[in-house]
């Protein structure tokens, strides 16, 4: 839709021929509520088309130039143009705004005909230009942003079924404040609001974290993780924020990309954030409100566009009150709260989280270990004051350490549990023949039962009936379940 192209294409073919182009220039007037596309046709007086332009021919199905010096009037007889608005103007000798069909498939095409005299009033030329109107060109866009709108709509819409629907593998629970935590995060994982997770030290925030970014609708950018805690202070800014050469001393050659660009179209996840200095909550402060940064000695802005997420295991009020944190940053950050309770208070994912650690620990250092009733017993009684991390620490020891097919209480190590509790356990003797015997048994079940799902696979696979397929199932399997 080419106005101005238009009507210079004309005044080119009909230089130095005398012609007044005035009622050209008035219907290409933006006043007239018309927009001309790049399509136009000039005629002689007798009928003969002198030009057709590219994008006429290209758009409506002609060859390169396969109706040029042929007769408007024989086009429009055989059906080329119906009606012809070139053979009307040449008639009427006067501007004429109506549609037409052209090459007998484009049909209602809004086209204006304009009358082109010379100097001396003699009719000399016809114009035909294909035009969009103001009010339809509107609707055009109201259409389409109608049509931006319902796409929007179905993506967050699908974004959300597949939230819900999401498995996350690396989060294993079985407490219902966990699923109450679920859900939670599939309810806003679509989202774009900052988001805060809060709890003690290895109670999984950088699990939630990478599963709030896996149900996102960017999950398939970057997951940036910066930890605060462990970046000097004179360090952190330039991790986060990056530099140009010639920083500071030390700085690399060519400048450095912080982790905040390397988060754009992803998620920054950024821990501990209780420990940020001052001065770069202020300008994480700035980074949130302008979602712009500048590198270390550049004054260049850099738009950047990513999800934050943020964890801490501090009172970040009582970090506010006491002027350590401020209280405008915390705000900004505080938009959803999770709160991971501690693994002493959901006790039932313990003996879960034990055995996905013990797959994925057999399968690193290629061993066999299963665990023996008593350790089992051991580990849903035990307070865990370090969480899941401790947790998973201790049976990544275990497999390592233990020499026998079991992990037992024997094998718990003095220094990393109170005496007391430790002199107990290896007073107790080994675990009974028939324990370890339940046991191994229980190992071989579940694994069987996970891979086939049914009891009557269960019997097929073990050589037993599917009555006792579905009794040790229950024994081993359901029970733990409940």
């Amino acid at each position: 839709m080419e106005a101005f192209d238009s009507s210079k294409k004309i005044q080119a073919l009909l230089a130095g021929k005398e012609i007044n182009l005035q009622g050209l220039f008035e219907v290409l007037n933006p006043a007239n509520n018309l927009i001309a596309a790049d399509e136009l046709m000039l005629t002689a007086a007798d009928g003969t088309i002198l030009f057709v332009s590219e994008n006429y021919e290209k758009n409506f199905g002609f060859a390169h130039g396969s109706i040029v010096g042929k007769s408007a009037f024989d086009l429009e007889k055989d059906g080329t143009f119906s009606p012809c608005i070139s053979a009307r103007v040449i008639r009427e000798q006067t501007k004429i705004i109506t549609t037409q069909v052209i090459n007998r498939t484009h049909k209602n095409v809004m086209t204006v005909g304009i009358p082109l005299f010379d100097t001396k009033g003699t009719f000399r030329y016809a114009v035909c230009l294909n035009m969009v109107s103001m009010e339809q060109l509107n609707a055009i866009q109201r259409n389409y942003r109608q049509m931006q709108e319902s796409v929007q709509h179905y993506t967050e819409e699908i974004t959300a079924l597949r939230a819900k629907s999401l498995k996350p593998e690396h989060l294993v629970f079985r407490s219902p404040a966990m699923k109450r935590l679920l859900l939670l995060i599939q309810n806003t994982a679509g989202t774009q609001a900052n988001v805060l997770i809060t709890g003690e030290t290895g109670v999984g925030k950088n699990a939630i974290a990478k599963t709030i970014h896996s149900m996102s609708r960017r999950a398939a950018g970057p997951f940036i993780e910066v930890n605060c805690a462990v970046l000097h202070e004179n360090l952190i800014e330039s991790e986060l924020f990056g530099y140009e050469k010639g920083a500071f001393t030390g700085a690399a050659s060519g400048g450095k990309i912080g982790k905040i660009e390397l988060a754009d179209h992803g998620t920054l996840f950024l821990d501990e954030i209780g420990e940020l200095p001052a001065v770069v909550q202020s300008k994480l402060l700035q980074l949130i409100q302008e979602k712009t940064i500048e590198r270390i000695s550049s004054n260049r802005k850099i738009s950047v566009d990513f999800r934050l997420i943020v964890a801490t295991n501090k009172d970040l009020e009582q970090a506010v009150q006491k002027g350590k944190f401020r209280a405008d940053l915390f705000y900004r950050l505080n938009v959803i709260r999770i709160q991971i309770p501690p693994l002493r208070e959901r006790r039932e994912d313990i003996i879960p989280l034990a055995y996905q650690f013990l797959g994925r620990f057999n399968g690193e250092y290629e061993k066999k270990t299963g665990f023996s009733p008593r350790f089992i017993n051991f580990l849903e009684q035990y307070d865990w004051p370090g969480n899941v991390r401790q947790l998973e620490n201790l049976i990544e020891r275990m497999v390592i350490t233990t020499q026998d097919p079991f992990i037992d209480i024997s094998d718990l190590p003095q220094d990393l549990f109170p005496r007391q509790f430790v002199g107990n356990a290896k007073n107790a003797g080994p675990a009974t023949l028939q324990e370890m015997m339940d046991a191994y048994e229980g190992k071989i079940i579940r694994s069987v039962y996970s891979m086939s799902g049914t009891t009557v696979a269960v019997a097929k696979q073990l050589g037993i009936s599917q009555a006792t397929a579905a009794r040790k199932i229950a024994k081993y399997v359901r029970d733990q379940e409940k």
